[in-house]
């Protein structure tokens, strides 16, 4: 009986002489994120396409739920020499990431024989190249952008005789006044660090001077951050929430317009809205001012030679003009490279969203937010030192702006 047993065996093996060495073949790349929901689902589709036409490569995708779990499972990683092959990561982690040896340029990979020419460089938008490079060098790529936009209600705004929507925050306020009945709110926001950068820049400020040094606490710190008080307490035209209630309050059409990002479009409409709904770019002022968010893609250094060759072979497959249209029509967030747009699917969907186009084109002149590590906890002591007070509180703008500046000096010299 045993001998019969052992015959099996060898016989089924025999069937399948190359499964164990198939398998030996299979180059694992870990790729830590923090996708969820239907972002999630959108990059699962196309990590499962790379692996589909790459049978000699498998990208393990694991999901860490949110940004701040990713962060500390990084750090974790880092103490147990247990890191992922590449995974997110904000400018604000790079440079100790880089400074610490944890994380290879990718400018290796760039430059090398599977790397990218020069045109393909230079069709990265300029923002994203500078969003990636330290000491002249790109160390990361970028990977899901994002960038903000208007929505508005496009049959309330017709209603009053508003054919477009403003362009300059001056001209929004009074655009608010015009649609405004009975001393309602007609827009609402939160409290948001990226909505007072926004406002600084389109009226000449700018967060840090060319040393990095905070320069906030300016004339355009506090025009800016009295614009936002103003809209809620003095004029009366917005209220403030918390999550996602204005964009629920929207669609409920409570309010006429609000701020989101490229991503908020697709949540927006699969709500199923009872009006027409208009996308925008960011008003501006004496200048433009937008800033760009989300996260870009680290290799890490300790891996093998041929992971991370692997890995690189996924990185630069996922920022291809073809896979970045795929991306960008996924999820809402905007492609990297300006020639995804001459696509036949983009401009389809230019056509289809009218302002997109638009909103897309802020990539031009977008900001960046500090890269400074320190920017980290920075941001933190802004929000609650200085927009929390004096919008939740009604404090005033400029002795908060000139306490929360000297506040957060202190942490970047720490």
């Amino acid at each position: 009986m045993k001998n019969k047993i052992l015959l099996l065996i060898i016989a089924f093996l025999a069937a399948f002489p190359g499964c164990k060495k198939e398998e030996s073949k299979i180059t694992t790349v870990v790729f830590w994120h923090a996708m969820g929901g239907p972002l999630g689902d959108a990059l699962e589709e196309l990590i499962n396409q790379f692996n589909d036409s790459h049978p000699d490569i498998l990208i393990e995708s694991i999901s860490m739920g949110n940004y701040n779990a990713l962060s500390q499972k990084i750090m974790a990683s880092i103490l147990s020499h247990r890191t992922p092959t590449i995974a997110q990561v904000y400018s604000s982690w790079t440079t100790n990431l880089y400074e610490s040896r944890v994380i290879e340029p990718l400018e290796n990979y760039i430059k090398g024989e599977n790397g990218l020419k020069e045109e393909e460089i230079t069709d990265f938008y300029p923002v994203f190249i500078k969003d990636n490079t330290i000491d002249g060098k790109l160390i990361t790529l970028p990977f899901n952008k994002s960038i903000y936009a208007y929505y508005y209600n496009i049959d309330l705004f017709l209603a009053e005789g508003i054919a477009e929507f403003p362009e300059t925050w001056t001209e929004l306020l009074k655009t608010a006044k015009m649609l405004q009945k009975d001393d309602q709110p007609v827009t609402a926001f939160g409290i948001s660090v990226g909505f007072f950068e926004s406002l600084l820049y389109a009226f000449g400020g700018r967060m840090v001077d060319e040393d990095n040094n905070p320069a906030f606490y300016s004339k355009e710190g506090i025009e800016a951050l009295q614009f936002i008080k103003d809209l809620i307490y003095k004029y009366r035209v917005a209220k403030l929430t918390t999550g996602f209630q204005h964009q629920d309050q929207f669609i409920a059409e409570k309010i006429a317009f609000i701020m989101g990002t490229s991503v908020s479009y697709s949540f927006i409409m699969k709500a199923k809205p009872n009006f027409r709904v208009g996308i925008a770019p960011l008003p501006k002022e004496d200048t433009t001012g937008v800033m760009i968010m989300g996260t870009n893609i680290a290799l890490f250094a300790d891996k093998p030679a041929k992971e991370k060759e692997a890995a690189w072979k996924f990185i630069k497959w996922f920022i291809s003009p073809k896979q970045q249209a795929k991306w960008a029509l996924g999820t809402g967030y905007v492609p990297v490279r300006k020639s995804a747009n001459e696509l036949p699917e983009i401009k389809d969907y230019f056509k289809q969203i009218s302002g997109l186009k638009k909103v897309w084109d802020q990539l031009y002149y977008a900001e960046l937010e500090p890269p400074e590590p320190a920017w980290l906890f920075g941001r933190k002591i802004f929000s609650q030192v200085v927009l929390e007070p004096v919008i939740l509180g009604e404090m005033d703008a400029e002795e908060r702006l000139k306490i929360g500046q000297k506040e957060v000096e202190i942490s970047f010299q720490r």
